[in-house]
């Protein structure tokens, strides 16, 4: 949230703010600083940087690259961590665990019948 109105993306800023605000922050600065951001931002709602990021898609994040990755689109995973990369990733040595390669089929040791899907 700060991130973003420091760079004037203040619609973004504006989004967060009201996602901290309905989680209601037990710390009151945290939520003075929310409110803060959000009047300032409806003021003036626009973004003066374009993100690489859609409000309403949930993803998860590429290990390696850092890019959103929205539902729907395809991703490979590492065997050993389960953190998620592009494809383009695929066959390099995941930068998370340093262990496994990416997108490699590799069966798993399950040591309780929880850990079954």
């Amino acid at each position: 949230m700060i991130v973003c109105y420091k760079a004037q993306n203040l619609s973004t800023a504006a989004h967060f703010a009201r996602e901290l605000l309905e989680t209601n922050p037990t710390a009151e600065t945290q939520a003075k600083r929310a409110r803060q951001v959000l009047q300032a931002a409806e003021r003036n709602m626009r973004d003066a940087t374009p993100l690489n990021y859609d409000l309403r898609n949930p993803f998860v994040v590429c290990g390696s690259s850092y890019t959103p990755i929205y539902r729907g689109q395809r991703d490979v995973t590492c065997p050993y961590c389960s953190t998620h990369f592009i494809p383009s990733h695929q066959g390099e040595l995941c930068t998370v665990c340093d262990l496994a390669e990416v997108g490699a089929d590799a069966s798993v040791l399950l040591s309780s019948p929880s850990q079954i899907r």
